[in-house]
């Protein structure tokens, strides 16, 4: 009985996923809970695991390629174990059939040739798009038959391989690949080399395409909802004293943001609030989203419970999400669950910036840099969840929390 495996969905915003590497191959024995795959998600990477047991008996997707979820990716044969191999073997040897005379077998071939009078009398054969395209490329089938160059039935195919391996080196294949371009642009004069086509990739002026990574993908729909929200932003700042004088020690201004953030934040509960979709949601507890960025991709990690941590727990939580973000290993959990997000870029100088919402939060503090004793917050907030007055309340909470040496001390 055949078993699909299919395209699993990791997460609430995942459409599809993309195959990382397999970890059977065809014929494999599998037992209930295997790893069979890594599959990528809008979010992390994560195996797919078996739920039966039995042979592996088809992979239909290629490392490397995506597809939707609930896309058949492979197949098991359930009761495929019950037959050894070695058995398996011995029927297909019993089902062929016994061995011909030589008279039947000339007979055979004698037949074979008026059937298909195209098979070649002399050197070879060749299809007439592999003729048409040999003509067009300046190709001598014949000769090269004759020469043992192609073999003696010429597809289209063998033509095409042909003339990449004869006009084209292989760093050079490589380039013309990246850049998803013809081979016809490249006349066959000479051996084309990978100067040769930087050059003609520089003259011309052609991008380099590059696929959208399945984090790139959600963070593309995650930006384009966030759009579509009535939002409206706050500019103010917070006295940096006591933070910047607290993150000389063992703790970074974002620690303590995060703390700040969240005890205010327990004062206010419309910036613990999403929306549902039977109405407003007050959640107990402060979550909060922490733009991370690696190599070019945005990530949005959760960090649960914020105001039950110290600063103490709050940097090693920080420590361990970039970790995970950097080696591709965090879950589709940890990145759910917030109702509020923080991106601080005030490390990289900028003044101020506005940051968009993230998912379901009902707002986000976008942070600048310092300057004159001063750090700039944006609040990016959800109109239809906190309204202008509310999102003013907590702003002065904020500012008034920031200044308040009490909240510092003793905090580790």
């Amino acid at each position: 009985m055949a078993y699909e495996i299919v395209m699993p969905q990791l997460s609430d915003s995942m459409k599809e996923g993309k195959l990382i590497r397999w970890k059977v191959k065809e014929g494999d024995v599998v037992e209930v809970g295997d790893t069979l795959a890594e599959v990528e998600s809008d979010k992390a990477i994560l195996e797919v695991q078996s739920f039966k047991k039995g042979r592996v008996t088809s992979l239909k997707l290629k490392e490397g390629e995506e597809a939707p979820i609930g896309t058949c990716i492979a197949e098991i044969e359930t009761e495929a174990e019950s037959v050894p191999v070695q058995q398996e073997r011995k029927v297909t040897q019993k089902a062929i059939p016994a061995t011909h005379s030589i008279k039947e077998k000339r007979e055979s071939l004698s037949l074979l040739k008026e059937s298909h009078p195209m098979v070649p009398q002399s050197h070879g054969w060749a299809s007439p798009k592999a003729k048409a395209l040999a003509v067009r490329y300046g190709i001598d089938i014949e000769a090269l038959q004759k020469e043992h160059k192609l073999s003696t039935q010429v597809h289209e195919a063998e033509i095409i391989n042909y003339r990449k391996r004869h006009y084209f080196t292989a760093k050079a294949l490589a380039l013309i690949e990246r850049y998803h371009l013809s081979f016809d642009l490249f006349k066959a004069e000479k051996k084309q080399s990978e100067a040769d086509i930087q050059a003609y990739i520089e003259a011309h002026n052609i991008p380099l395409p590059i696929p959208l990574s399945a984090n790139q993908k959600a963070v593309i729909a995650t930006v384009t909802e966030a759009v579509k929200k009535p939002t409206y932003h706050l500019y103010d700042t917070l006295d940096s004293t006591l933070i910047t004088s607290y993150a000389e020690g063992s703790h970074t201004v974002t620690v303590w943001l995060l703390k700040l953030f969240a005890q205010a934040m327990m004062q206010h509960e419309a910036l613990r609030t999403t929306l549902g979709t039977n109405g407003l949601q007050v959640w107990s507890s402060v979550a909060i989203s922490v733009a991370m960025e690696y190599k070019g991709a945005l990530y949005m990690p959760v960090i649960q419970a914020v105001e039950r941590q110290t600063p103490d727990e709050i940097a090693k939580r920080l420590k361990t999400l970039k970790a995970k973000v950097k080696n591709q290993t965090l879950r589709p959990e940890e990145m759910q669950g917030s109702t509020f997000g923080l991106s601080n870029l005030g490390m990289t100088g900028i003044a101020r910036f506005d940051a968009m919402v993230n998912g379901k939060d009902c707002g986000i503090a976008a942070i600048g840099t310092e300057m004159d004793g001063k750090i700039a917050v944006t609040l990016t907030l959800d109109h239809r969840i906190v309204n202008g007055y509310q999102g003013a309340r907590f702003m002065q909470t904020l500012k008034s929390i920031a200044k308040d040496k009490m909240f510092f001390k003793g905090k580790r």
